[in-house]
């Protein structure tokens, strides 16, 4: 009789630590309906052409060309077809294990969006980068990811 209130709090006690780690791994999730791996096209040196369903596409282009690890860098987006609710980008490292917050693209005209972006510092000689862009459209996400490799500018 007197270990019931040990084991009710010893539930609850674990009760809660299995919400906290649910919680602390699905914390910064989406929702990702489709992802799209675009192998064909080198973001760093061109713009890119994503067919996201057969009623609508997007053309990806990040400024400056070579896409500098020091600088500001500008992504655009133009859509084809049915219009998007919204749009980020982030850029994931994959040598050096690390991955830069999304930054969100701003809509700029009836069918684009525009925003500033950064790289996470490398001193590697060689980088391998994904470009990792998500979109809204809808109820539906899609998440497209572009490679890229960087020389270490001297």
């Amino acid at each position: 009789m007197n270990y019931k209130p040990v084991i009710v709090i010893a539930f609850v006690l674990f009760a809660f630590i299995i919400l906290l780690g649910y919680l602390a791994f699905n914390w910064n999730t989406q929702n990702i309906n489709y992802y799209l791996q675009v192998d064909d096209c080198q973001i760093d040196k061109t713009s890119c052409q994503v067919r996201l369903d057969k009623h609508s596409s997007i053309k990806i282009n990040i400024l400056p060309r070579g896409i500098p690890s020091t600088g500001k860098l500008t992504v655009y987006i133009e859509e084809q077809g049915d219009k998007l609710n919204e749009s980020s980008v982030s850029f994931e490292a994959i040598e050096i294990d690390t991955t830069t917050p999304q930054y969100r693209l701003y809509r700029q005209t009836e069918n684009s969006f525009s925003g500033s972006a950064f790289l996470a510092i490398c001193s590697l000689s060689k980088q391998s980068w994904i470009t990792h862009l998500f979109v809204k459209k809808g109820n539906e996400t899609w998440e497209i990811s572009l490679p890229f490799s960087k020389q270490l500018e001297n």
